[in-house]
C-alpha cells in the first residue's frame, strides 16, 4: 500500500488526500450530526406539543374544579331506572350520543362505558351532572387525546349509589 502511495504523482496524493478529508468529514456530519439534530429537532416538537397539552388540561381542571364547587351533594338514584340505561340517557341528554360506542354492565352496581371522538368539556360537564344528581361516580377512567383540539377517547367504570 506505501509502495502504491509513493508510485503516485503529488497531484494525485494531494487528490486523494482532499477526497479523504472531505470523505471523512461527510461521514462524520451524515452519520453523526444530522441524526443528531433530527432528533433534537423532533424533541422539541414533543415538548412544545406536552406543553401546549399541559396547559389545555390545566384549564380544564380548573373548570372542572369550578364545576365541583357550584354544584350540590350528589343523591342517591331517584327512579327506578337500571345504572345502564341511566348511563345511556343521561350521556345522550349530556351532548355525548354520537361519542357512546358500548355500555356494557360491570357487576351489580357498576356500568363501563366507551367514548370516541368525544368533546372533554361535554364529557366532564356530563361526568359532574350524573354525580350530582344520582351520586354516580368514576371508579376509573383512561382518557386518550385525540388530533382533534378537544377531542378525546375514553374508557370509564361508573359505581352506582347503591355500592
Amino acid at each position: 500500500m506505501k509502495q502504491w502511495w509513493l508510485g503516485l504523482q503529488a497531484s494525485e496524493r494531494r487528490t486523494l488526500s482532499i477526497g479523504g478529508i472531505v470523505l471523512g468529514i461527510s461521514l462524520l456530519y451524515f452519520g453523526l450530526w444530522e441524526p443528531f439534530q433530527n432528533k433534537v429537532d423532533v424533541l422539541e416538537k414533543s415538548v412544545a406539543t406536552n406543553q401546549s397539552l399541559s396547559v389545555w388540561m390545566d384549564k380544564s381542571a380548573a373548570e372542572v374544579i369550578r364545576l365541583r364547587g357550584t354544584g350540590s351533594s350528589p343523591s342517591a338514584i331517584k327512579d327506578n331506572r337500571s345504572l345502564l340505561s341511566l348511563v345511556d340517557q343521561t350521556a345522550k341528554r349530556g351532548g355525548l350520543g354520537q361519542a357512546v360506542k358500548r355500555v356494557e354492565p360491570d357487576g351489580q352496581e357498576a356500568v363501563r362505558v366507551w367514548l370516541e371522538q368525544a368533546s372533554f368539556d361535554d364529557m366532564m360537564r356530563w361526568l359532574l351532572k350524573i354525580e350530582q344528581s344520582n351520586g354516580i361516580t368514576v371508579k376509573s377512567i383512561t382518557i386518550d387525546r385525540q388530533e382533534q383540539q378537544g377531542r378525546v377517547n375514553a374508557r370509564l367504570s361508573l359505581q352506582g349509589a347503591g355500592a
